[in-house]
């Protein structure tokens, strides 16, 4: 049994279209972001111009803090108190930072 070349053109197009890429989920890289943390000692809060959270999830089972610094980043341990205390500094610099004030 023998397909007519226009079945078979149709057979090779469905496929080709199948077969793309496009439209599928995106999947985040399986591993963590911070191999080492650092733990000790503190880090004043003014040498730290941000802070990047990442949660624990599928990707990786710790939480990980990423302190951005004028020479570089460096994972912070989120399970010292000083690491902790500093989060909530940060945090409250930006909402200062943040806070507008509107003339009436």
């Amino acid at each position: 049994m023998k397909l007519p070349v226009s079945a078979f053109v149709l057979l090779i197009c469905t496929v080709a279209l199948l077969s793309t890429t496009e439209g599928r989920p995106v999947r985040p890289p399986l591993r963590c972001n911070c191999p080492q943390m650092y733990s000790a000692p503190a880090i004043p809060a003014d040498k730290i111009l941000s802070l990047r959270f990442f949660t624990a999830g599928p990707q990786c089972k710790n939480e990980e803090i990423i302190a951005k610094m004028k020479k570089g980043e460096m994972c912070l341990d989120p399970t010292k108190d000083w690491v902790i205390s500093l989060k909530e500094e940060i945090n409250k610099r930006n909402i200062k930072s943040h806070s507008t004030t509107t003339v009436i």
